[in-house]
């Protein structure tokens, strides 16, 4: 019944449009109506989905720039030079790491020389490793990974592992059923 009463409503007004405005712009707005009606939530999905994406893709950008970060502990403490761990990540973000997720970003440190140093040794190394087409950037970074040197970690896990009791079966007493 109300469906009957709105198409008789709309018939309505649009002859009473027709009458002033020739129907032409009337009946346009009507099937731009009806096609917005029919196609949606279609248009209004993309923004929804690109509102959730975006935290997401900045913690993930986020992530890899720690990830490509060296730290104060790749460096040698006296000239900035790399580490020889410092080398291997750096080989390992140019050449392992998704293209393009190869910027290299250097830890800046407390003295402007000393990262000048350390901006200059990396790239001097990334200078030669052959690479792909493009550029590797090194950038400087304030944000510090969480971690620290093998020799702190290599510690902690011999104290844990020297802090493990040696292992020992149960008393076959104790156990019913044990045939003996």
């Amino acid at each position: 019944m109300q469906r009957i009463v709105l198409t008789l409503t709309l018939i309505g007004a649009g002859l009473a449009t027709l009458e002033t405005t020739q129907g032409g712009e009337f009946w346009d707005r009507v099937h731009l109506d009806r096609a917005r009606m029919n196609c949606w939530p279609e248009p209004f999905v993309h923004d929804d989905r690109n509102l959730v994406r975006r935290p997401l893709a900045a913690m993930t950008n986020r992530g890899w720039q720690l990830q490509n970060t060296l730290s104060d502990h790749f460096f040698n403490d006296a000239d900035q030079s790399l580490t020889r761990a410092g080398q291997f990540k750096l080989r390992w973000i140019l050449t392992q790491a998704p293209a393009h997720r190869r910027t290299v970003y250097v830890l800046r440190s407390m003295d402007s020389y000393d990262t000048s140093e350390r901006l200059a040794a990396v790239r001097e190394y990334v200078s030669g490793i052959p690479q792909d087409e493009q550029q590797t950037e090194v950038l400087v970074s304030n944000r510090a990974p969480a971690g620290g040197s093998g020799d702190y970690f290599d510690q902690v896990d011999r104290q844990l592992k020297a802090s493990i009791p040696a292992p020992r079966l149960p008393d076959r007493t104790g156990i019913v059923g044990a045939g003996g």
